[in-house]
């Protein structure tokens, strides 16, 4: 019995298993629990580190199903195999080269316009300014003020977030509609 045929089936079953299952807990769970709990500094901080590595991990799970996929799959199925598959690839590498990184430069410029502005990025007064210090000077307990800058970045965030999430979501049900193909083969 040549090792491919030992290893392969490990290797993919693995795969699919650490992928969904990581999807699952990162999208659904872990993502959300912890946008909950943690001050947004630190929530942003936390998903800056993590987001690079959930979709390289994405892209290289998806790299070894399609490398391992049963021959039995790729002969009958071969149209919905490696289309769940690639939507998975490609909306993984599409976080990974476009996505991540210009979500994460817009990031960058809202704090430094919060900064220039004494404001957070929702119009909210920075703990520690003093009074007429940010830009407009404005007084305490006047109306929420975001400066023209902050609403373009706020935009385009919420258009790059929103652009990845749709993407991860795309790779979810790659994910879930490759099982299912996976799923119809085995015998018991």
């Amino acid at each position: 019995m040549p090792l491919q045929s030992i290893l392969f089936p490990i290797a993919h079953l693995l795969s699919y298993s650490f992928l969904f299952g990581t999807q699952i807990w990162h999208s659904f769970i872990g993502g959300i629990v912890s946008f909950r709990v943690l001050p947004r500094a630190q929530f942003g901080a936390l998903q800056r580190r993590l987001f690079p590595i959930y979709f390289a991990l994405q892209f290289f799970l998806s790299m070894v199903l399609l490398v391992t996929a049963p021959k039995t799959l790729k002969n009958t199925l071969t149209g919905p195999t490696y289309g769940f598959l690639l939507t998975v690839l490609t909306t993984s590498l599409f976080n990974i080269t476009v996505a991540v990184p210009f979500t994460a430069k817009t990031m960058d410029k809202r704090k430094a316009q919060e900064v220039f502005d004494g404001r957070s990025y929702d119009g909210q007064k920075l703990p520690g300014v003093s009074e007429g210090a940010e830009r407009g000077g404005d007084k305490e307990g006047q109306e929420i003020i975001k400066s023209a800058e902050m609403k373009s970045l706020n935009k385009q965030f919420g258009i790059w977030h929103g652009v990845s999430s749709l993407a991860n979501m795309g790779s979810v049900i790659g994910t879930i509609g490759y099982g299912v193909l996976l799923a119809g083969k085995i015998q018991y």
